[in-house]
């Protein structure tokens, strides 16, 4: 089952806009149906499954407490076009609980030793393999001019594709041929960049940067990923969208720090090399110098990300302890806004019409669930930060050998992820609740464990 997961987990299209966005795709009906299976032949494994009491009061007053909240904005605010209403808040927010539930569960049946942990690890990367051959490169291929591959995109997108309600992004049948942006099968190009950089990314620089010499093919393994790193790094240039190269400073910055000393000069040296090279670019070629400064330098249409950054701290200053409710910010966000990030066409037309987004997911989890909920998580968080640093630690006083290596690499890549997903969400959505990222998370959570058994002798 290892290998199955993360295919159907990049198959974003939702089937139903009242659903919770993860609850609506193709993934739950295949998780859900594994886990029953699994169940049924093997009933012993819902006591392994269950969290521990603790966690399941957290969360059991973490869902009263928001319950209270939702039922009394209901009151307060009746039927307002800014807000989810009741019954989807309280839908989608069950919803959500459920998705996070099942990508534990899923993964703590399935990756019970290191073997399910190696053949994982290996899915994910063919996954990546077969997900750039036959999605990314036909729509590259499309941008470069081979107009009849138009079809082939267009096909795709009505199976597979992700598509945000009300909007105009997908008129000729997908995105990519009516923005001429890639967007992978994701609703748009941002989304593209956070599946590659948090998702894909970070496991294969840990390839590169640990030394693979005990695994089988570890030539062909350390070729692929490299093939692969660069060719990421090409279609977040190529998706053309901010959150693209914010991905690749973060990622390039975390594999430095993360090298060992003596590669850390060469790599300094490089990354000189490729800024002296981009900035030559930047000069010399149209292209380069018009794809940078409309998407980096001079980059518009950026007040309603950072309007409604202010207005989701002015509603989180207002209920600083419980948040607001899950689904109620919206009215919330469009009371603090300021009046300059109101004057565009997305605002008038889309975000005034419906229920503000939100587009800075730390604010915005501080707004929905309150600081006394946030600090909850990041205890339980550091909690688990704690003994990957540990046993990362004693790992790294242990021989070379194939395991060890693996779970180096693992467990340095979850540290990747976890700062990446950080630093993004304090900037713009960092998509966490989506599967692939929720089985990346889970999948690294098994993998500390594992390791922690295996230094300890169990």
């Amino acid at each position: 089952m290892m290998s199955w997961l993360m295919p159907f987990a990049i198959l974003p299209k939702t089937y139903t806009f009242f659903f919770f966005d993860s609850f609506a795709q193709i993934a739950i009906a295949v998780f859900g149906l594994y886990i029953l299976s699994k169940l049924y032949v093997q009933p012993q494994l819902l006591s392994t499954v269950l969290p521990k009491t603790t966690t399941l009061r957290l969360w059991g007053v973490f869902v009263v407490v928001q319950l209270c909240l939702m039922a009394y904005q209901s009151v307060k605010m009746g039927n307002s076009q800014q807000t989810y209403g009741l019954l989807h808040s309280l839908v989608s927010f069950i919803q959500m609980i459920l998705v996070i539930w099942v990508a534990y569960t899923v993964q703590k049946m399935a990756i019970q030793s290191y073997d399910d942990a190696k053949k994982f690890a290996k899915s994910v990367i063919w996954t990546l393999v077969g997900y750039s051959v036959i999605v990314l490169l036909p729509q590259i291929f499309f941008l470069l001019g081979i107009g009849r591959l138009g079809r082939v995109t267009n096909l795709i997108a009505k199976l597979f594709e992700r598509h945000w309600l009300d909007r105009d992004f997908y008129n000729n049948g997908s995105y990519v041929t009516t923005l001429f942006r890639l967007n992978g099968l994701e609703p748009e190009a941002s989304f593209l960049a956070l599946l590659l950089g948090l998702a894909f990314a970070p496991l294969l620089l840990m390839i590169i940067q640990e030394p693979i010499k005990s695994f089988k093919n570890h030539r062909k393994l350390y070729m692929l990923s490299w093939v692969m790193v660069v060719f990421m790094a090409l279609v977040l240039l190529y998706a053309k969208t901010t959150t693209g190269f914010l991905i690749i400073f973060i990622l390039a910055l975390l594999y430095w720090l993360m090298a060992p000393k003596n590669q850390k000069i060469w790599l300094f040296g490089l990354g000189i090399a490729a800024l002296v090279c981009v900035g030559l670019a930047y000069e010399t070629i149209p292209a380069v110098t018009e794809l940078l400064n409309r998407w980096l330098f001079e980059k518009g249409g950026t007040d309603n990300r950072l309007g409604g950054t202010l207005g989701l701290i002015g509603a989180w200053v207002h209920h600083p302890l419980f948040g607001v409710g899950y689904g109620y910010e919206g009215p919330y966000i469009v009371q603090n806004l300021p009046e300059w990030s109101k004057n565009n066409y997305e605002y008038l037309e889309v975000y005034k019409n419906q229920s503000y987004p939100i587009l800075n997911d730390v604010f915005g989890w501080l707004a929905r669930y309150g600081l006394v909920f946030m600090a909850t998580g990041a205890w339980l968080l550091f909690g688990l930060i704690k003994r990957a640093m540990v046993v990362l630690k004693s790992l790294g006083q242990l021989s070379n050998n194939e395991h060890i290596v693996f779970y180096r690499i693992v467990i340095k890549a979850f540290f990747v992820t976890l700062v990446s997903i950080l630093l993004v969400a304090a900037v713009t959505p960092a998509n966490v609740t989506s599967w692939p990222i929720l089985l990346m998370l889970f999948f690294y959570w098994r993998v500390i464990h594992l390791a922690e058994d295996e230094v300890n002798g169990r």
